[in-house]
């Protein structure tokens, strides 16, 4: 087994039964991963997001047993300790694991992102709270203006948030056809049947 693999199911563990948890966890992970695919990231620097995107949130559960809440700050404080001893668990190298802890413990902290790793781990994690925080489209799009960077994090909040689909009505076909008709009918145009 990989030790991505093994890092996902230790923190489904560690998680267990809190099914809101996971399930965060995951989909960070996931627009993690192909947010810094396609940003072009190197190796160490993609497995460094990746890992840090499945233990991100790993300060809630000690933040609410100690203070009975889990905000940000308490998550950054909580957090470093516990994915460090993880990832070594793990086996994770010494570099990745530091990086790792880092970016827990600045993962709420918007001012100052310098590093691709640290800027997608952010972008990742909004692209979850927004639709699980059920933001309104107006903080969306003022949060993706002002922390958003890359390429790919934008488009996906575009294609999730912003872009309406399509309604048709029932008859749309009909309606379609109809307006044809009634066009080469103006313009004198006679179709032989």
């Amino acid at each position: 087994m990989n030790k991505y693999n093994k890092l996902y199911l230790a923190m489904t563990d560690f998680f267990a039964g809190d099914v809101k948890r996971i399930q965060h966890f995951v989909k960070v992970h996931s627009f993690a991963k192909i947010i810094g695919e396609e940003e072009g990231l190197d190796g160490k620097t993609q497995e460094i997001l990746e890992a840090a995107a499945l233990v991100h949130d790993i300060g809630i559960k000690p933040a609410e047993e100690k203070y009975g809440r889990s905000e940000g700050k308490l998550q950054e404080q909580e957090g470093p300790a516990i994915a460090e001893k993880m990832l070594h668990e793990l086996e994770f190298a010494e570099d990745v694991t530091k990086r790792v802890a880092w970016l827990v413990a600045h993962h709420h902290t918007y001012s100052h992102i310098e590093a691709p790793d640290h800027q997608i781990l952010v972008e990742a994690d909004f692209l979850v709270n927004f639709y699980e925080g059920d933001m309104k489209e107006e903080t969306i799009r003022k949060t993706v203006e002002k922390i958003f960077k890359t390429k790919t994090g934008k488009s996906l909040a575009e294609d999730m948030y912003f872009r309406r689909p399509v309604k048709l009505s029932d008859t749309w076909a009909e309606e379609a056809l109809q307006d044809l008709e009634d066009f080469i009918e103006e313009q004198g145009v006679y179709i032989r049947q």
